[in-house]
């Protein structure tokens, strides 16, 4: 039964990536506990985001170093556009439309553009909404990557032999996955800035709570197929559903202490790589940050926005997705005068699709071919 046990375990949390990111996001966690300033546990999850870029990507140390500058820029672009609502949403769409072009150079690298992306805009919106000096958190960014950046340099020395040339490469040789086609990442990119700037328009005038969670769920949906689209919606809608609740009662049975506190702002953003299955990520995600608002503040509020914002944002970004999908493939096509469905097909290497049947004609199937009139009654028409 044990044995048992442990191999469903193994299926389900991705150990080896659970102890690094465990490694990575120590230092900050320690630092707070130790100083009590609550800005260690923000950037907590700028660590989780490189320690992402070097599992997926296989960033190399200066490959490390420079998702680090991308977060420190997009962090400050965001939280100085903050006061004018329009550079805000244009700031936020950019970054979206950005990470999403990188696919063109591998479908892996998309991941590492959502992860510049996601601290950028969650620390942007933190700051922000509290009001504080955005300038008064870069340093703390700056020593969260010294954890990743030293991990990544072990690795560079324990795979290719010590030798320290090989510290200054920006990746290792590793697969980036196929390519996006030219055609279906031009879609995403305008379905994903259209979804964001949607999002991010409805959280600067609206002025939600924890809109950043809207602006990534928009943006998170968005693929090159509305199926798939769609059943990214249902993923997420599902793990929020459960995993909010869940966090609730475990908020209810949890003392409210400090180390609780500590504790779920360690665990919620290891959860973006520990687990294997995204679903079950996603819920543990949410019951995380459900227990967390119920144990700090006894309030329901933040879980309820969750759900909200969750579920907002990703009916925005499938809404999307299928506008742009239906107005860059027509369901129904005029060919030689005729209507037909057009069943599309997976793109060509040039971006085109064919059609999946031929015009037919009504009438013109075999053995329901109506005959042709005499000339003299089709002229009397």
């Amino acid at each position: 039964m044990h044995a048992a046990a442990s191999r469903r375990m193994s299926r389900a949390v991705d150990t080896a990536s659970l102890v690094r990111a465990l490694a990575v996001t120590i230092t900050p966690v320690a630092l707070h506990a130790t100083t009590g300033d609550p800005n260690w546990l923000l950037v907590v999850l700028a660590s989780i985001s490189l320690l992402i870029g070097i599992e997926r990507a296989g960033l190399a140390p200066l490959g490390v170093l420079a998702q680090a500058v991308a977060i420190h820029a997009g962090f400050l672009l965001l939280s100085l556009s903050w006061t004018w609502k329009p550079a805000f949403v244009m700031g936020c769409a950019a970054l979206a439309a950005a990470a999403v072009a990188l696919s063109l150079a591998g479908s892996r690298l998309r991941s590492l553009g959502n992860f510049v992306f996601i601290p950028s805009l969650y620390l942007a919106c933190e700051m922000s909404q509290a009001r504080a000096n955005a300038w008064a958190l870069v340093p703390y960014l700056t020593v969260s990557a010294l954890p990743p950046l030293a991990l990544s340099c072990a690795d560079a020395l324990r795979d290719e032999g010590g030798h320290l040339r090989l510290l200054i490469r920006w990746r290792k040789p590793t697969d980036l996955g196929a390519p996006s086609g030219r055609a279906d990442t031009a879609c995403a990119i305008i379905a994903v800035t259209m979804s964001v700037a949607l999002a991010a328009t409805l959280v600067a005038w609206r002025r939600l709570p924890y809109g950043q969670w809207a602006i990534w769920s928009a943006a998170s949906v968005v693929t090159v197929d509305a199926g798939l689209a769609k059943a990214k919606l249902r993923d997420r809608g599902i793990g929020v559903l459960i995993g909010v609740p869940a966090g609730l009662v475990a908020g209810l049975l949890l003392f409210r202490c400090t180390l609780a506190h500590i504790l779920l702002a360690l665990v919620t953003p290891v959860t973006l790589i520990a687990f294997r299955h995204y679903t079950t990520g996603f819920a543990v995600r949410c019951a995380c940050i459900a227990c967390a608002s119920w144990v700090t503040q006894q309030s329901l509020a933040a879980a309820t926005d969750r759900i909200v914002d969750v579920i907002l944002g990703g009916v925005v970004g499938v809404a999307c997705v299928i506008a742009m999908d239906r107005a860059a493939h027509p369901p129904r096509q005029a060919v030689n005068g005729c209507r037909v469905n057009a069943t599309r097909l997976p793109a060509d290497d040039d971006g085109s699709r064919m059609l999946k049947r031929p015009c037919q004609v009504p009438g013109a199937d075999t053995g329901n071919a109506r005959p042709r009139a005499p000339a003299s009654r089709r002229s009397s028409r």
